[in-house]
């Protein structure tokens, strides 16, 4: 069984099963190989119910003539994707409980490979930033009226246990937002009212990193953005300073956005927070087995 767990949720553009790939490639090569037996690695697609239709829309225009046909396609799903999401956020069975449902399913796999009381390293991009921060908001709230959460969530698992914490990502260690898009939801809010998800109360400590580049578009640091968020995220780290001009990166890059998996400063901490979770795990489960050697001589 593994002794820790890390998720990656997708963010813009279309679906793909190997987003993360160049992430877990670099854990795998920089970490030996008995640490790396140890994790278990898992994605998240929280807009698979929604590609066909995204993908509809943009055959559709296509006829049409236009200019920038990669941007607006790469805008399409990640706009799309949001605004379908919290569009019919009451309704049951609609689009952003299927979102949930997915961010629920990939815990329960989780769960199974390594346990209830294993500890999780959240990796999300983009929009994958918001929609976990959603479900995060929600399974903190003592009771909420939308998503899967609603009348104390799903049938099955007892309000309280070790599952219903694990599913409640109680036992988060770590959250990576990668070029997150939350700015770009809730800038017209006062910013008293643009709240963020809590790192460190009801239940939940875990340390947030953000990352961002300072020329994409999409991402944003998010200290700044409220008080709220200034105490709940540890740090924003730039992936590259705005003062290094060495790779010509003039204006706005696109291209930008889909480079965190392979952000040699991403990896770097990753592998970092990694190794001490090990430790720690490695630690805990020595003291296990001699707490259960004495028991057992007495």
């Amino acid at each position: 069984m593994a002794d820790i767990v890390i998720l990656a949720a997708q963010g813009m553009g279309a679906v793909d099963e190997n987003f993360a790939e160049p992430l877990f490639t670099a854990l795998r090569h920089g970490l030996e190989d008995e640490d790396w037996s140890r994790l278990y690695c898992g994605s998240i697609l929280c807009k698979g119910h929604l590609q066909n239709n995204i993908e509809r829309v943009g055959e559709v225009m296509q006829k049409r003539d236009m200019d920038f046909i990669r941007a607006r396609k790469f805008l399409l799903h990640g706009m799309a994707e949001s605004a379908a999401q919290l569009q019919d956020i009451q309704q049951r069975g609609g689009n952003y409980d299927k979102g949930q449902q997915a961010i629920y399913a990939g815990l329960e796999k989780a769960a199974a490979a390594a346990g209830d009381q294993a500890p999780v390293i959240l990796l999300t991009h983009s929009v994958g930033c918001v929609n976990l921060s959603n479900y995060l908001w929600d399974a903190q709230r003592p009771t909420v009226n939308h998503g899967i959460w609603r009348d104390g969530g799903p049938r099955g698992v007892h309000k309280g246990s070790g599952r219903d914490l694990f599913l409640r990502f109680k036992t988060l260690s770590h959250w990576y937002t990668l070029g997150p898009t939350n700015p770009l939801w809730c800038a017209g809010l006062p910013r008293d009212q643009i709240q963020a998800v809590t790192a460190d109360t009801r239940g939940y400590h875990f340390r947030w990193k953000n990352f961002y580049h300072p020329d994409d578009p999409f991402g944003w640091p998010l200290k700044p953005l409220s008080p709220s968020y200034n105490q709940a995220v540890y740090r924003d780290y730039e992936t590259r300073p705005l003062s290094d001009w060495s790779g010509g990166h003039w204006g706005p890059q696109w291209t930008a956005h889909a480079g965190y998996w392979d952000s040699a400063l991403v990896q770097q901490a990753l592998l970092e927070d990694l190794r001490q979770l090990l430790k720690k795990a490695g630690d805990s489960g020595r003291s296990s087995r001699r707490a259960g050697v004495v028991e057992a001589v007495v």
